[in-house]
């Protein structure tokens, strides 16, 4: 099967298919893992994340949907016997996601559809049960035991003048139920993760700068301010491998400029003839980046380290102007460091994402809950792909909850680190204070001029949209 053996088969060449739809159709394959037999299998957290372009279909009983374990919301319902239909209804170049109870019957069924041409397709891992247990939302709606056999469309670009959204396509997009996900406090700490606030992802996202790359480099800025002691390279390395083993994934992104300049600066090297002599292809350049050979991984490392080579602009930012992000650059070169080579070791929760195109972003999007955060909350993660255009998405009071987890993990690093315990609630406080510096600078690099909304929502999934101003400044040449 090509999907299986030769997923560079299934990829137009660069500039046939839009750069967001690439991405998504790489991104997707990436994602996909294999059973012993075979089956192509997604895993609940990538599933979670997936936006309103990916058909996630159920395949089980009519008293199951409605059942104690409910469904996902935005979900479509097909009976197995009509699953092999999706391949001609929806078109081989359909993203689909089969969902049952732990994943015995959409299994067998995802291999089907890959059998009949279908050709991004994978079985949610443990199924409904694997989906709760993670600690994301289902409902008991009715309204799907009457769309029987009813696959929506995915919905067709949206054709707008690229521009400042307007609070009714907020609201728009907030409504719809594909755009939406849910996911208890606890279950992000545990296993979920940070995006960047970068408009040009278009899975379901909780928002902050940087991402868990910016969060975890917030701390360590803020360890350096409270100690007075400057980390080592081997000291960042080892609280980013602790911080990989005790809270699990973390985010990282690149994009597609980033990523063309840094394979254009390896190919002028000489030093790499040889390792890159057979790589032209999208996915063969993604996989050599996964895991570069071990003789050539600090030559490549040192090309992922120029500013103009880091996808992430937050990152980039923060790394050429330290007076106005009080953080050295020394630690974010440190930090980029020890994530690719912990990636490059195999590390399984160090994420790093490629997003697509430059930023067209047209709102900013600051959301928030009508209630106090506890661990049982239900935070909503939101796609920044609205109405057909970016947006940038922020979780502030979600950040710095997490945020303060992270300060007192920091501060038990005492054979690490110079620190105490004491040290916790003060790195914690000087967190958030180096967040909004950062968050500010950031935005008026990136969003200047964009409109802010705030999103709040309440209980039961119900929201309001509310203007907030703009962000400081005219949108220009940094866009």
């Amino acid at each position: 099967m090509a999907s299986a053996n030769d997923p560079d088969k299934l990829l137009p060449p660069i500039g046939t298919i839009a750069p967001t739809e690439r991405m998504l159709r790489a991104n997707f394959l990436s994602a996909v893992e294999r059973s012993p037999s075979g089956k192509p299998l997604l895993w609940p957290e990538f599933v979670a994340r997936q936006g309103r372009s990916v058909h996630i279909i159920d395949v089980r009983e009519p008293e199951e949907l409605v059942g104690p374990l409910g469904h996902i919301p935005g979900s479509d319902w097909v009976p197995p016997d009509r699953v092999p239909s999706l391949v001609e209804r929806l078109g081989k170049d359909a993203k689909v996601v089969l969902v049952s109870r732990a994943g015995e019957r959409s299994g067998p069924l995802a291999a089907k559809l890959e059998e009949l041409g279908l050709s991004f397709v994978g079985s949610m891992v443990g199924g409904i049960v694997a989906w709760r247990y993670l600690g994301f939302a289902t409902t008991r709606d009715t309204s799907i035991l009457s769309r029987r056999d009813v696959v929506r469309p995915a919905p067709e670009p949206v054709e707008r003048a690229k521009g400042l959204l307007t609070l009714a396509e907020v609201e728009s997009h907030v409504g719809e139920p594909t755009s939406v996900r849910w996911m208890k406090m606890a279950a992000i700490l545990l296993h979920g993760r940070q995006s960047c606030v970068d408009g040009r992802d278009e899975t379901a996202v909780v928002g902050t700068p940087g991402g868990d790359a910016g969060e975890l480099l917030l701390g360590l800025a803020a360890i350096e301010q409270v100690t007075g002691e400057k980390l080592t390279p081997l000291q960042i390395q080892t609280i980013l491998g602790r911080r990989l083993e005790t809270l699990g994934r973390f985010y990282l992104h690149g994009d597609v400029t980033a990523g063309n300049a840094l394979i254009a600066s390896m190919r002028s090297d000489r030093r790499l003839e040889s390792a890159l002599s057979q790589i032209s292809e999208s996915m063969q350049w993604r996989r050599f980046f996964a895991r570069p050979p071990v003789h050539v991984r600090e030559i490549v490392l040192e090309h992922a380290l120029v500013p103009a080579h880091i996808g992430c602009g937050h990152l980039r930012l923060m790394a050429t102007k330290p007076d106005v992000y009080g953080a050295r650059p020394e630690l974010v070169f440190g930090l980029l460091a020890a994530f690719f080579r912990a990636r490059w070791q195999g590390s399984i929760d160090a994420d790093f994402t490629v997003l697509p195109g430059g930023h067209e972003e047209g709102a900013v999007l600051d959301v928030r809950l009508d209630e106090e955060l506890r661990a049982f909350t239900q935070v909503p993660l939101i796609s920044p792909l609205a109405q057909g255009t970016q947006t940038f998405v922020s979780h502030p009071e979600v950040a710095s909850y997490l945020r303060h987890d992270i300060a007192h993990f920091l501060a038990r690093q005492v054979d690490a680190l110079r620190v105490e315990g004491k040290h916790a609630d003060p790195v914690a406080k000087l967190m958030d204070e180096l967040a909004g510096k950062q968050t500010s600078a950031t935005l008026g690099a990136l969003a200047a001029g964009l409109p802010i909304f705030r999103v709040s929502f309440g209980r039961g999934g119900s929201f309001h949209v509310a203007e907030s101003g703009h962000v400081p400044g005219s949108r220009g040449a940094t866009h």
